[in-house]
């Protein structure tokens, strides 16, 4: 069954060639706003089988028929019907930058361009020379487009794109321009688990020097785009940067547009123009009057709309704007709201830190409390602790006493075999502050089998979290799966918290599942699943997938007192 991230795909594939093919505005945007909306929904399996696929934000009847079959058989009557016009690749050449639509049908009509390997031949061999409107600098444009393409093909987890921004933004504070204002925006201010490209937005009255600057930065393979206001460069490995620039004045508008995301800002525009304005990044311009609204600062834009500024990780195009317009959006769980880290490991299993650094480094974080959770003895597992391992490690954390003013508390994480008992018996969970259960073998068995795994876990008394709850790996492994409602419903009913790991590969639990989790009645923890250090710094990956999934400071277990989140654990224990 395709996810929902591809069943999405599919829907904009039909929007586009329907574009191609001359239908109407309003027929290709249904699509449009389909896919932002399944994208962003529980997954659709668990939706159909409640029969509310119909209640999901504009989705009708045709388009969930369209959703039924590509769930069914991976295609859609609509998507068959337009694939006879067009080649499924000619979404290739659309992605290159300055094909737009009505190119990318003359390419193909006129010259059988279809795919990227196409356009890069016909390039090649002259073909396009002299055709009208395609002179030397739009090919020369459409070269460093398919380099972009090409680039782009592989989506970067949030952590490396966020740390090559940072770099970038360190460059930009050497330019010898005036720069006011510097940030990230785009994909990754709204925390996405993987961005596509690095969006970056400064305030400059030099704006031509900030970008030229820009443009010779040593780390850039290739300039894509170089112009007064913008410059796109290509890094080795794929990853683009857009970096735009404007006068400060305008800094809030700039910021609010190229935050996103595009089915937010579409309706945003669409609640804007019933008051009789128009949003866009040089203003919020009143239709009747002429009178245009410029804002230095984001929540001015939004207050030109009359609401609250809304937080960037919600912006999603889900329930935002009817959230600030009734004033009922959630005070999100901020980074300072964070006491401890329940999820680390040291030495004593695979941590590269020992357990007195580990210690150290997170007291350093002014956390209250931590816990060391190193792995169980596994099954095959050649760096987990056997009972007396961990009862030994245990003395050691006591033997250290307050020496760093941090409480540790004694954890484990220990694996859930593949009947949902767990790899320590009782009399061992019983000795341990904190049991952080996670699944690390067996993925491919049934989701009913996995389903009952996960159920029987948080149904044991000692389970005070489940670990990375989906086991997915950014880049790799999308996870196993399991009936997400019944597992959540349980995780509620016992007490169980479930986990959204910030490891710079995990981000699990994946922001839309938390929400869904959060309708029943988790708990959560927001851990670092450090493996040293600096690991530690993960936690605020996992604060800001939390914060997309509507978090508040009273859904994290770790945002509680020690005194509470003990008082959490020993509910549970008492009932057994």
């Amino acid at each position: 069954m395709l996810s929902n991230a591809q069943v999405a795909a599919k829907l904009l594939e039909i929007r586009t060639l329907m574009e191609m093919a001359g239908e109407s505005f309003y027929k290709y945007t249904a699509f449009e706003k389909a896919a932002a909306s399944i994208e962003n929904a529980p997954p659709l399996a668990d939706v159909i089988a409640r029969g509310e696929l119909l209640t999901l934000p504009s989705v009708g009847k045709s388009i969930a028929a369209a959703i039924e079959q590509l769930l069914a058989t991976g295609t859609s009557e609509q998507l068959v019907e337009l694939h006879r016009r067009f080649p499924p690749s000619i979404l290739e050449v659309l992605a290159v930058n300055g094909i737009g639509t009505k190119t990318a049908a003359t390419l193909y009509g006129d010259f059988g361009i279809g795919s990227l390997a196409d356009l890069e031949a016909a390039i090649a061999d002259g073909r396009l020379l002299g055709v009208p409107r395609l002179g030397p600098k739009t090919i020369e444009n459409w070269k460093r487009g398919i380099l972009a393409v090409k680039g782009r093909s592989v989506r970067t987890p949030l952590a490396r794109a966020l740390a090559v921004a940072r770099e970038a933004m360190a460059y930009l504070r050497g330019c010898p321009a005036p720069i006011s204002r510097l940030t990230c925006a785009g994909s990754i201010r709204r925390q996405e688990a993987t961005v596509g490209d690095v969006d970056i937005v400064c305030t400059s009255d030099d704006a031509s020097a900030v970008t030229a600057y820009f443009a010779a930065w040593p780390e850039a393979e290739a300039v894509l785009a170089e112009g007064p206001t913008k410059t796109s460069i290509w890094l080795a490995g794929g990853l683009q940067i857009d970096l735009r620039v404007l006068p400060d004045n305008v800094y809030g508008n700039l910021l609010q547009h190229f935050t996103g995301s595009r089915e937010h800002n579409i309706k945003l525009r669409e609640y804007a123009v019933r008051k009789g304005l128009r949003v866009s990044e040089n203003g919020v311009l009143d239709l009747r009057t002429g009178t245009n609204t410029i804002c230095e600062d984001e929540a001015q834009v939004y207050e030109a709309l009359a609401m609250p500024w809304i937080p960037p990780e919600l912006r999603s195009g889900l329930d935002e704007i009817d959230l600030a317009v009734s004033g009922t959006l959630p005070a999100l769980v901020e980074l300072s709201d964070v006491l401890g880290d329940f999820h680390m490991h040291c030495t004593w299993s695979d941590g590269r830190g020992t357990l007195e650094e580990m210690i150290a480094a997170a007291a350093a974080r002014g956390y209250a409390y931590h816990a060391i959770s190193d792995h169980s003895q596994g099954r095959g597992r050649r760096y987990g602790l056997d009972p007396e391992q961990l009862r030994e490690q245990r003395e050691f954390v006591r033997s250290l006493g307050a020496k760093y003013g941090i409480r540790t508390l004694c954890s484990s994480e220990v694996d859930i075999l593949p009947d949902g008992s767990l790899d320590y018996d009782d009399r061992t969970l019983a000795e341990l502050d904190i049991v952080v259960a996670s699944v690390h073998s067996a993925f491919d068995i049934s989701r009913e089998a996995m389903t009952a795994r996960l159920i029987r876990a948080c149904e044991n008394p000692y389970v005070t979290i489940i670990g990375h709850p989906t086991g997915r790996m950014l880049g790799g492994f999308a996870g196993y799966e399991f009936d997400y409602d019944a597992v959540f419903a349980a995780a509620a009913r016992t007490g169980t918290a479930l986990e959204i790991d910030g490891q710079d590969l995990r981000l699990d639990l994946p922001a839309p599942l938390a929400r869904q989790a959060k309708r029943h009645g988790v708990t959560f923890s927001v851990d670092s699943d450090a493996h040293d250090a600096a690991g530690l710094a993960n936690v605020e990956l996992a604060v800001g997938q939390a914060r997309r999934a509507g978090l508040t400071k009273e859904d994290i277990l770790n945002a509680r007192s020690l005194t509470d989140v003990l008082a959490f654990v020993a509910h549970k224990r008492e009932l057994k």
